[in-house]
């Protein structure tokens, strides 16, 4: 979860430090105080465009960090994304911080290591979710739709569009090439030299199962072998000679014999001469025991580059011909199976024909379960979001996922052979409608919460942000609101800025961002809200004073969140 982000420059913030908690979180303050300047900030480290913008005026960069404890995510993925990167856990914590300058151009670092703004969104996107205005426009959407029902359904439907993705992609491939070889009568002659280029390309990698995993663990050992490497060699260099070429070891040894020599002369020196001795055996022994690490060690500094060479070829293979080197391996198989054709004269567009006839009929039975695996979900998430729905203050609301079969001549789309959406009625004796049509801010904002609040007991992410998610409620609705996002604060860390009494009495945690002007400069800052504090702020929001009917109205409203 986020436990701190600090904010400096940014905008009419010139520094602030926001340290959420456990549970709801909820931003408040009056009109243009910069309450979303805190989630515009998360958004930026998030991946977000960086703008020039963003940048306080006066200032030559905006700067954002945040920390996060990642020392319960439970997500084998997240940890393998860090790993892929060479990104380390420190101690448990994520450190993600980007620096935008005027020039318009920012860097990106995670745990101090720099990182591209697509890495950073795969990173962050298992982090947190933000959800605002643009999220609720997004549900009007109908292609999100189909993704929003898979991710309900969990890996099974999950797994089956991947098969379902594969199986389309090796169709359409025969497809292709049966109607490049109806088109181009020298088609063969091109595709058998393509063929045997890959296939020696293949050949000549030779990577087997298992050694991607194997050179990014040799590569991660590599970089902290150098380091030790490096610390060593300095360590004998030093005990072999210093700056005027002298060997310290046998210099201790002359001087231990001249004192030696001076002792039997003086009996006064016999302490100090056996101490030299004393030093020169431990000496010779240290110099000793760093040239058998270094013997045994047997650092190969090509080692390295030769690692990085094989990753950076396996790479340029996997663009070429599948994602994994099972994948390209299968590639090359099958390729040389097409050559064996190609070489015996078979009549390949028959069998070409009769392989697309195959994967058809393959393609339809994964299509087919998917549908079929899909429809029995969308039956249980109308029924969850209907609930949410009613919880909402919305009790007749209809909720449904509409699925029409696609026609023949444009069966299989990337998603499946079913066009679905998500349907909805607020009132008794309305008809069901696509989400476009509704034209009501309040029961947007509720049917995009009851979606996400849904979708947030399957999810890993441990975050989740709410920019002004009563947008066009109030009243009961607004309680109602409240009161989910306080169940939704159970399961995940929830932030929430907003303008409504209610969701700030209920919060775990209350800030609330101020503005001032000092010197002709605007000033944003965020205060953590104590219990006083906390009834004056909600009294506030309920009536705009502090009078005594208004600070108790808010303690009330408090009061019921706490029992």
């Amino acid at each position: 979860m986020l436990i701190r982000l600090e904010i400096r420059d940014f905008a009419v913030i010139s520094n602030i430090v926001f340290e959420p908690g456990k549970g709801l979180n909820v931003i408040s303050g009056e009109t243009g105080a910069g309450k979303s300047l805190i989630v515009d900030a998360i958004e930026l480290i998030l991946g977000a465009k960086a703008s020039r913008n963003l940048i306080r005026t006066g200032s030559p960069s905006a700067f954002a960090e945040a920390v996060f404890d990642i020392a319960d995510i439970n997500d084998k993925e997240f940890a393998k994304i860090l790993e892929d990167n060479g990104i380390e856990d420190n101690d448990g914590m994520l450190i993600i911080s980007r620096t935008v300058y005027d020039s318009g151009k920012s860097v990106a670092r995670v745990n101090g290591t720099g990182v591209t703004n697509a890495i950073l969104k795969e990173i962050s996107s298992r982090l947190v979710d933000i959800h605002g205005q643009h999220d609720t426009q997004a549900i009007f959407d109908e292609s999100t739709h189909v993704k929003l029902l898979d991710r309900f359904a969990g890996d099974k439907c999950v797994n089956l569009h991947d098969r379902y993705v594969r199986c389309l992609k090796d169709f359409k491939d025969l497809v292709l090439r049966i109607k490049e070889i109806s088109s181009s009568p020298d088609y063969l002659e091109r595709r058998k030299d393509y063929l045997e280029f890959a296939v020696s390309e293949i050949e000549n990698a030779a990577f087997k199962d298992g050694e991607e995993e194997e050179l990014y663990d040799t590569k991660k050992k590599l970089s902290q072998n150098e380091a030790l490497f490096e610390s060593l060699i300095n360590a004998q260099s030093y005990l072999s000679s210093d700056d005027s070429g002298a060997n310290p070891v046998q210099s201790l040894n002359l001087a231990s014999r001249e004192l030696l020599k001076a002792s039997q002369n003086d009996e006064s020196l016999k302490e100090i001469a056996e101490h030299a001795r004393t030093l020169s055996l431990d000496l010779e022994a240290l110099q000793s025991d760093v040239d058998k690490v270094l013997s045994d060690r047997n650092f190969d500094e090509g080692m390295k580059e030769r690692i990085e060479q094989r990753i950076g070829l396996l790479y340029d293979l996997k663009a070429k011909y599948g994602a994994t080197i099972a994948d390209i391996n299968r590639f090359a198989s099958e390729s040389r199976i097409e050559l064996d054709a190609i070489e015996k004269n078979k009549d390949i567009l028959q069998e070409l024909k009769k392989q697309r006839s195959v994967k058809e009929k393959e393609l339809l039975k994964i299509a087919e379960d998917l549908s079929s695996e899909r429809k029995s979900y969308a039956k249980k998430l109308e029924k969850a979001i209907t609930k949410e729905l009613s919880d909402l203050e919305m009790p007749d609301a209809v909720f449904e996922v509409n699925f029409v079969r696609r026609e023949k001549a444009r069966f299989f789309s990337a998603s499946g052979i079913d066009d679905i959406a998500f349907r909805f009625s607020a009132n008794p004796g309305q008809d069901v409608r696509p989400l476009s049509a509704i034209v009501s801010g309040g029961e947007a904002s509720r049917i995009m919460l009851a979606v996400k609040n849904v979708l947030s007991g399957v999810d890993l992410i441990p975050t989740l942000i709410f920019d002004e998610i009563d947008t066009g409620v109030s009243g009961k609705a607004s309680l109602a609101i409240a009161n989910k996002l306080k169940a939704i604060a159970k399961g995940h860390q929830v932030l929430c800025v907003t303008h409504t009494a209610q969701i700030a009495a209920a919060s775990d945690r209350g800030f609330v961002l101020t503005k001032k002007v000092e010197k002709g400069n605007t000033e944003t800052v965020c205060t953590l809200l104590d219990p006083v504090a906390k009834i004056s702020e909600v009294s506030r929001l309920l009536s705009g004073s502090d009078s005594d009917a208004s600070i108790k109205l808010a303690s009330d409203l408090i009061r019921s969140f706490e029992e």
